[in-house]
């Protein structure tokens, strides 16, 4: 069959990725035999006339619309990319007869209401090499896809969905660069995105990876082909920069380190960094090993540093094990993005301000080699099937007929909102190492933040540059003068808007 695969991300993010999910599921497709093209509209402006093109000339007989994100996770400012999905959908049908298919992350957390909301004739949720390659023979066949694990269809007015079942371990290199144009990502300061592993076995009560992405089960790729990925990337296509995806990089531990040092005995040099790594085994000879193979920064998710909400969260770690990575952290030249999530259920004051004490002592003001900045965020969007959306229920932040498809969040009853962002806020304009959510109010910095990195060739990626635009807004004045004003309030008004709007 002639399948048409179309990206809708879009640049306007700044931390817009190559599509990695429908690269592998292109190259999964072009292997069993079928005619496959990729329409990337990352950097187009014009989208029409683009699937307009592409559907002209190639006459696809099947239609895969990747969707990455529902939304852009701002409880501020919330902006909704379903519509964007929409006018992708309406475009290729009216353009086109042939069956649409939805895919991506997007679609896998919320596949049934996504496909009744585009009136799309099928999706495809989880492992999508495995679930849209079988879905690709039962419609050239003229066969049903019932029974097909992750695979959805409208039938009448119904859905029959049949959930993922995780277990396809078959995934590997996606030959990104034989679907994308990977220039036009490094242009905007993106880094090449790789994956080790599939599923998490970590129990975050927040966490959509360990249901609706990937499963609790782990996939692990061979350390080898992980490592071959990125020599293809260097040696034929230029790429120097790698970032690793896996939900948490260094678990297990073993499989993490097998590849670090494949990565280090290599005759080439990149330069790496990772998102979601764990406190857990970050002592000095991991730090050690992380500097060889090539990692000048990366992120720390423990979204808290009170053993309460900790425990409350699911995390599987504790305080010790913040303090002990902490520690070892300080004594590196690392670059280290800290996560926290502040509202999650049990947050009180008391909590919070043990999470803001930690950041003081390990994060902020000392004087250490590595450069660490702590992020803070007030609020957690809820999604289906999480442990978290059954918290929710029974507090009344959401019911049974709630819209997933429209952000629900959720703010701990027994955390003061006023009090919380006056400290918060308070330990931002005393501490440059310590940023806010609150400020993606203004989403104009991203794309500021990518034009002057790009511009005077700022080390990447460019958030390790923020403590020191940071301190120059602090020393200013500047930092004061854009005190985010009104949060509480918009933050009390927006859960009352979700608590009280048509379900």
């Amino acid at each position: 069959m002639r399948v048409l695969l179309v990206n809708t991300n879009t640049r306007a993010d700044l931390l817009a990725a190559p599509p990695v999910g429908a690269a592998c599921v292109a190259t999964a497709a072009a292997a069993a035999g079928h005619d496959v093209r990729l329409l990337d509209l990352c950097f187009v402006r014009d989208r029409r006339r683009e699937l307009a093109g592409a559907i002209s000339s190639f006459r696809p007989e099947i239609v895969g619309i990747s969707i990455r994100n529902l939304e852009n996770v701002n409880l501020l400012r919330p902006i909704s990319y379903v519509d964007d999905a929409r006018q992708v959908v309406d475009t290729v049908r009216a353009l086109t007869h042939a069956p649409v298919v939805l895919g991506g992350s997007g679609a896998a957390l919320c596949p049934v209401p996504l496909l009744k909301a585009l009136e799309a004739d099928y999706v495809v949720a989880g492992d999508g090499e495995a679930a849209f390659v079988a879905l690709l023979a039962s419609v050239a066949a003229g066969r049903s896809p019932a029974g097909i694990p992750g695979v959805g269809f409208a039938a009448g007015h119904a859905v029959e969905f049949s959930p993922p079942a995780f277990d396809d371990a078959s995934f590997g290199n996606p030959q990104l660069a034989r679907w994308v144009d990977l220039k036009q990502y490094r242009k905007m300061g993106s880094s090449y995105t790789i994956q080790t592993k599939r599923g998490c076995c970590q129990r975050c009560v927040y966490c959509t990876y360990n249901q609706a992405l990937e499963g609790r089960t782990l996939r692990l790729r061979s350390p080898a082909d992980v490592v071959a990925e990125i020599e293809e990337a260097v040696r034929e296509h230029g790429v120097t920069d790698f970032d690793f995806v896996d939900s948490v990089f260094n678990e297990p531990l073993d499989h993490c380190r097998e590849i670090l040092e494949r990565i280090a005995r290599a005759p080439w040099k990149a330069q790496f960094t990772a998102m979601g790594l764990t406190p857990r085994g970050m002592d000095a000879a991991f730090l050690s090993l992380l500097w060889e193979a090539g990692f000048r920064s990366f992120m720390m998710t423990p979204d808290s540093a009170s053993g309460a909400i900790l425990r409350s969260y699911g995390k599987g770690f504790g305080v010790g094990d913040l303090e002990s990575a902490a520690s070892a952290i300080g004594g590196t030249r690392f670059a280290v993005m800290w996560f926290f999530l502040v509202g999650g259920p049990g947050e009180t004051q008391d909590t919070l301000d043990e999470t803001l004490d930690f950041a003081r002592r390990h994060i902020a003001g000392a004087k250490r080699p590595a450069r660490m900045m702590a992020h803070f965020y007030l609020g957690i969007r809820v999604y289906p099937a999480t442990g978290l959306w059954h918290i929710a229920e029974r507090e009344g932040f959401v019911t049974g007929e709630s819209d997933p498809l429209r952000p629900q969040w959720y703010v701990s009853p027994s955390l003061d909102v006023e009090r919380a962002v006056d400290r918060l806020v308070d330990a931002s304009l005393r501490h440059p190492e310590i940023g806010l959510g609150f400020d993606e109010r203004y989403l104009a910095l991203s794309g500021f933040a990518a034009t002057v990195g790009s511009l005077f060739h700022l080390v990447k990626p460019y958030w390790c540059n923020t403590a020191g635009f940071n301190t120059l807004l602090i020393r200013t004045g500047l930092r004061r003068l854009l005190r985010p004003r009104g949060v509480a309030r918009q933050i009390r008004e927006r859960l009352a808007f979700d608590s009280r709007s048509p379900r």
